[in-house]
């Protein structure tokens, strides 16, 4: 399904807009013009889409999927279809999609003519080349899995993209994500240096008017081809609220129109009236990631330690009590990397884990630990007590009384903790990259109804000064098992047989427990009913509550 069968603009609302503008009028009733007021929980500290700015998931839900143009992209359910950007997906049957004889595999790409740019540039196959060639060369590009694996772009029809992979590469669906305006960068791929602080040339139904560590400011892109999402507003801004607390009392004060806050307890009850919540399934797994390679590790985060740590927690009370004021029946996640809500490559492969003291005595015992106090924690050789730190986002409510709880939770089991917290851009967008936390850190990770775990478990995406501080292996995960198994995934393009590469990494990783997955994160919308129409079709999608915004309406 192309984008011209997807979702319509709301009919009435187009119809009135346009005999408003004509008539020269301007009433209560009419749902044109405007300003919108949102409120965004973790603020970027810079805008670059490919670099370690784009760790932060607020810099996708707040700029690049009002700016940036996909391939391929996702409808309101996840569905992959394509995007405006395209006359069609490429598919086997349309030609689209060939393995060739000599074993490469090879999707073409037909644009759309009317495809543009803010400044009115063609959306051409240079810029998909362009895009390839900029998240290889840049530095520090922060997921490089797939861009890879491309021998070639053959850019000599600006209408047509033919991208050329060295293997069959299942998850190809999902790249191309956000376009590149190649004329932009007068040629220069290495674009580490650029757009950190604004992105000037737009192919979303928005532009950047400006951007700053107060405010961002959208307004409509009048270069926007698509009419079904020419904004309905003249302008959004967009003003940091960086936790739950003082997102909620800026909702409840006026402050802002709306929100998309982290799930927090007693979510419900802070909400109602003239404000409407509404939540879905999440696109986002939490858990507890250990960094085996964190400088402030005083002894080694080993397999036996990390086992040991599982079988010190009671899951199903901490899924309860991060989520069950705010969902009916909290699930605990029992697989490491994929999403339950999508597909069946979530396994129940972390069910056999657990309380269990036996099994943390045996397990610590034959790392050398020992409990002189059958009351105090455990010691190693060197006399270090098994105290690891703990890092999270400081002013989430549901995140510090997880943190609390465990703490509680594991003190008879021996094992305590150090709680050092920091705020979002200083631990998404500093310390995650550069592998400075932990060696325990809570925090969440996208996912995609592809299987695909490459970035979470390729041992080459452990960021370090080797690869420029790129990749997404925070855990410093370095199983040569585990990163075959999760490049198979993506090679294997019969269904059946990802299943069971998934099936089988999944097995390792509950064996090996790089992280202990806890939860998957519902999310929230929120907004004042009485100025602001149209939100919360999008609540559960991968790119945030926000997306459909060009779709919204101030009322009065």
């Amino acid at each position: 399904m192309n984008w011209r069968q997807g979702r319509g603009r709301k009919a009435v609302l187009g119809v009135m807009l346009t005999a408003a503008l004509a008539a020269g009028s301007c009433s209560t009733e009419d749902p044109g013009g405007g300003e919108i007021v949102l409120a965004v929980e973790q603020w970027p500290e810079c805008l670059n889409p490919i670099t370690s700015c784009a760790n932060a998931s607020w810099l996708s839900w707040a700029v690049l999927v009002h700016l940036q143009p996909g391939l391929m992209e996702f409808d309101a359910d996840n569905s992959l279809r394509a995007s405006p950007v395209l006359v069609e997906a490429p598919t086997t049957d349309n030609g689209g999609v060939t393995v060739n004889d000599d074993g490469t595999f090879t999707v073409t790409y037909r644009l759309d003519p009317d495809a543009r740019w803010s400044d009115g540039t063609p959306i051409t196959s240079t810029d998909v080349w362009f895009t390839w060639r900029a998240t290889l060369d840049t530095r520090g590009s922060l997921r490089t899995v797939g861009y890879d694996l491309i021998t070639g772009v053959d850019a000599a029809d600006p209408r047509t993209a033919v991208v050329t992979f060295s293997k069959p590469y299942a998850p190809w669906r999902y790249m191309f994500q956000g376009l590149l305006p190649a004329h932009a960068f007068d040629g220069e791929t290495d674009i580490a240096d650029h757009w950190n602080d604004s992105i000037p040339i737009s192919g979303g139904p928005w532009r950047q008017e400006s951007w700053s560590q107060d405010e961002q400011v959208l307004v409509p892109n009048e270069n926007y081809w698509v009419t079904e999402r020419i904004p309905l507003v003249d302008r959004v801004v967009m003003v940091p609220r960086e936790n739950t607390e003082s997102e909620t009392e800026a909702l409840q004060a006026g402050e802002v129109m709306a929100a998309l806050p982290q799930p927090f307890p007693g979510a419900r009850e802070r909400f109602g009236g003239n404000l409407a919540l509404v939540d879905g399934p999440g696109t986002f797994i939490e858990g507890l990631w250990f960094n085996q390679i964190a400088p402030d590790r005083r002894f080694e985060i080993t397999a036996n330690l990390r086992r040991a740590v599982a079988y010190a927690l009671d899951r199903e009370r901490i899924a309860e009590a991060a989520l069950g004021s705010i969902i009916e029946d909290p699930q605990v996640l029992q697989c490491a990397g994929w999403n339950p809500a999508f597909g069946d490559w979530c396994g129940d492969d972390f069910a056999g884990y657990v309380q269990d003291m036996a099994a943390v005595t045996e397990l610590l015992t034959a790392d050398g630990w020992s409990r002189p106090d059958p009351e105090g924690l455990w010691v190693n050789a060197a006399g270090e007590e098994l105290i690891l730190q703990w890092n999270t986002v400081a002013g989430n409510k549901r995140r510090e009384e997880v943190q609390a709880l465990v703490a509680e939770m594991t003190e008879p089991f021996g094992i305590g903790w150090e709680m050092i917290n920091y705020d979002p851009s200083e631990l998404f967008q500093r310390r995650l990259p550069a592998m400075d936390f932990g060696p325990v850190a809570l925090y969440a990770s996208p996912t995609e109804p592809d299987p695909s775990v490459t970035r979470l478990y390729d041992i080459d995406g452990i960021p370090g000064e080797a690869n420029g501080f790129s990749g997404q292996n925070h855990m410093a995960y370095a199983s040569p098992q585990a990163s075959a198994l999760a490049f198979a995934i993506d090679d294997a393009i019969d269904e059946a047989a990802r299943l069971e590469l998934a099936a089988e990494l999944g097995a390792l990783l509950a064996a090996d427990v790089p992280w202990i997955p806890l939860y998957v994160l519902p999310n929230l919308l929120v907004w004042n009913s009485t100025v602001l129409e149209g939100p919360g079709e999008w609540v559960s999608s991968v790119y945030g509550g926000f997306y459909d915004m060009y779709d919204w309406t101030v009322i009065g």
